[in-house]
């Protein structure tokens, strides 16, 4: 009797396996099979041939009943559902049936205890969008009652929902919450989740808890400091200006964005707590003063800007801090209104001419000035204190680029007593203003051409373009004089030009008919010429050449 019973009990899972994977077998016989498994789940593999089949089976009835009977299955005495698990697993991922899907993520959740890869399946499948309500809400049940989290868990959690809805968000930093330590991956994890587009209670949930553990470091200064600037809730900024705080030490972002809450937060709780904040400021270092400088020409206050100056002022004498302010001012002049540029300058302008550093960045920053009294200034500043031919290339620039006449005044005065034969790339710039009819610098540079006409061939060029087109006599005689010295190679029609201008005085056509009668010229040229002359009144010009 006992082996009848034994060979019954051992046939059991071949019977499971034929009958409830076969098309053919009537719904009854199924039913009975279904129920006698249940009756004998002690026996070995009959969970496991229950399991196997379940993909299996096609028609909805067996299907429902399998599915309800493993959904109720206590599996508490049972040492290793892994079997089961990939099964339902396998299940889930191709079922359509709502009502299965749901059954089969119970009977899921109910062994989160004894399988641990279950909670991995829970948090990859919470940030699913394609689950119904009644899926979602599994889900979420089964994610709260995890037995424990690690970090593993959590940080796949905070991962997979870093773009969810609130509620999965929340859910993910409450398991992170579970885990005793918070490691720098967690750490890492929950960065994305201070973005201010986030919802300001796990934000602010996330930072008390950094803050709390002293984990808060530089690397958080950014998010916090665009809370401060960005956030239009109150609250919010003073929960970040107190996470700001604990941050140690503290870098020059975090000691400008003090003084800018203090002065421009629109919040008087805001403004009080930073200045209670900028009461612990500790004695800065030279480099941290130097960082401090550097930002001048970022900062969009203009209170921050004066404050910082102000701060400064006092260690002026420390080259590297004087350099870095001098350097943010030339690298964004622009940003500077009266009040700071002044201040700016007065701090700098005792380094003018002693420091070679300090001239260059403030010649450089004139160009990047839009306020010409500014530029006036800084010119004035320099021209006072520095050699100019120490700094000509970069005033050489300027002249060419400035539109204000006063300040091309200013340098052009600067450069016109320096030698051109020294300095030969004023020849260039000198032949253009020579050239420019409304130039006030003309005759000027006439005069300073003209000594080296035979030198340059540009200067050639600039002393025909007068001669052919200006009636000014000075502009013309200064000219003349330096296209007739010797070396010059001279142009018939440019001193047919002259001779013919009625508007010039005589002595400078005399000259230059003189010139081209001692010249070679060709009949066609002594045709010209002649009927040049006979067109002038009498006893104009002489022609004493050859």
């Amino acid at each position: 009797m006992e082996n009848t019973t034994q060979k019954a009990e051992n046939s059991l899972p071949a019977l499971i396996r034929k009958v409830l994977g076969s098309p053919h077998s009537e719904q009854v016989i199924k039913a009975q099979i279904i129920q006698l498994a249940s009756q004998n789940l002690h026996v070995p593999e009959v969970l496991t041939s229950l399991v196997e089949v379940l993909p299996l089976t096609k028609d909805k009835e067996t299907k429902d009943r399998l599915v309800l009977f493993l959904s109720g299955l206590n599996t508490s005495r049972f040492t290793d559902l892994n079997a089961l698990s990939d099964a339902l697993l396998e299940l889930f991922k191709t079922e359509k049936d709502r009502n299965i899907r749901t059954s089969l993520l119970a009977r899921l959740k109910d062994g989160l205890h004894q399988d641990q890869r279950l909670a991995a399946f829970f948090i990859s499948l919470s940030a699913d969008e394609s689950l119904s309500e009644q899926e979602r809400i599994v889900v979420q049940d089964a994610i709260s009652s995890l037995p424990a989290v690690s970090e593993e868990v959590a940080l796949a959690a905070l991962l997979k929902n870093v773009n969810s809805p609130n509620v999965l968000q929340l859910q993910a930093l409450e398991l992170a919450e579970q885990c005793t330590v918070w490691t720098e991956k967690i750490v890492e994890g929950l960065k994305p989740y201070l973005d201010v587009k986030n919802d300001r209670e796990i934000r602010f949930r996330i930072l008390s808890r950094l803050s709390e553990a002293k984990l808060l470091n530089n690397e958080y200064a950014p998010m916090l400091i665009s809370i401060l600037r960005t956030d239009n809730d109150a609250y919010a900024r003073d929960k970040a200006l107190t996470a700001l705080g604990k941050i140690k030490p503290w870098n020059a972002d975090v000691i400008t964005q003090l003084f800018w809450s203090a002065t421009q937060d629109g919040d008087e709780v805001v403004r009080q707590n930073a200045l209670k904040l900028q009461n612990e400021l500790p004695e800065l270092s030279n480099e941290q003063l130097t960082e401090l400088a550097g930002l001048l020409s970022t900062e969009r206050s203009a209170g921050v800007r004066l404050t910082l100056l102000n701060m400064l002022k006092p260690v002026m004498r420390i080259r590297e801090i004087r350099e870095a302010v001098a350097g943010a001012f030339s690298n964004n002049p622009g940003v500077f209104e009266d009040t700071e540029f002044n201040t700016l300058t007065d701090l700098l302008t005792p380094y003018a001419g002693r420091d070679e550093y300090i001239n260059n960045q403030l010649i450089g920053s004139v160009k990047g000035l839009p306020n010409t009294a500014q530029r006036k200034k800084v010119l004035s500043l320099l021209i006072s204190k520095v050699k100019i031919d120490t700094i000509l290339a970069p005033v050489l620039s300027l002249f060419e680029k400035e539109r204000d006449e006063s300040l091309r005044e200013i340098l052009f005065n600067q450069v016109k007593a320096l030698s051109v034969s020294r300095h030969p790339e004023l020849v260039d710039v000198f032949c253009t203003e020579l050239t420019e009819p409304g130039s006030p610098f003309r005759i000027t540079c006439a005069g300073i051409l003209a000594n080296v006409a035979e030198l340059y061939p540009q200067v050639v060029t600039a002393l025909e373009d007068v001669l052919l087109y200006d009636n000014d006599r000075e502009l013309v005689r200064l000219s003349l004089d330096g296209y007739l010295r010797p070396g010059v190679e001279k142009r018939f029609d440019i001193l047919l030009a002259v001779v013919k201008n009625e508007m010039l005085d005589t002595l400078s056509r005399q000259k230059a008919l003189d010139a081209i009668m001692k010249g070679a010229i060709d009949e066609h040229q002594q045709e010209e010429l002649t009927n040049a002359l006979s067109g002038l009144k009498p006893n104009t010009l002489q022609t004493r050449g050859s």
